[in-house]
């Protein structure tokens, strides 16, 4: 199979996954909805003593995880020596995966935040910050031939 078909069929897989997670993103908002209209005022299913402290925490686990998945971006690119344009893509897949499951985070830290607290407007800015971050890190495939072509 030429490389060139190669990419395409490895960046539909990633792309939909992307898609996939976009789709989780518009569910969580739904769902948050949902809830806090069915169960207005809804103040979260658990009393929490100490919310600030607990906004801090899950803030600061999704600042990490955007962290984390830069980090992770420039380790797992990394070309050996020995890499095959065919190896470039099972990076750039095996990356784009990780990248585009971990820009889901914030989201899921937003919703537990709103779950437990009732706090939606935390919900929303950590909802706004996953599709940004799943914007940016969403697989471009003429990137991924630009760094293929730029690499081999």
């Amino acid at each position: 199979m030429e490389l060139q078909e190669i990419i395409k069929k490895t960046h539909r897989l990633a792309a939909a996954l992307g898609y996939a997670i976009f789709g989780l993103l518009i569910f969580y908002l739904v769902m948050e909805e949902l809830i806090r209209n069915r169960l207005h005022p809804f103040l979260g299913f658990y009393r929490l003593g100490n919310i600030p402290f607990i906004r801090y925490l899950f803030y600061s686990l999704a600042v990490v995880s955007l962290i984390l998945a830069r980090v992770l971006q420039g380790i797992l690119l990394k070309k050996k020596a020995g890499d095959t344009p065919l190896d470039l893509v099972n990076k750039l897949h095996r990356t784009s995966l990780i990248l585009v499951i971990l820009s889901e985070l914030p989201a899921l830290f937003g919703l537990a935040l709103f779950l437990l607290a009732g706090l939606n407007l935390d919900f929303y800015v950590l909802l706004a910050v996953s599709a940004i971050v799943l914007f940016i890190f969403f697989p471009r495939r003429r990137v991924w031939e630009e760094w293929i072509s730029e690499k081999a």
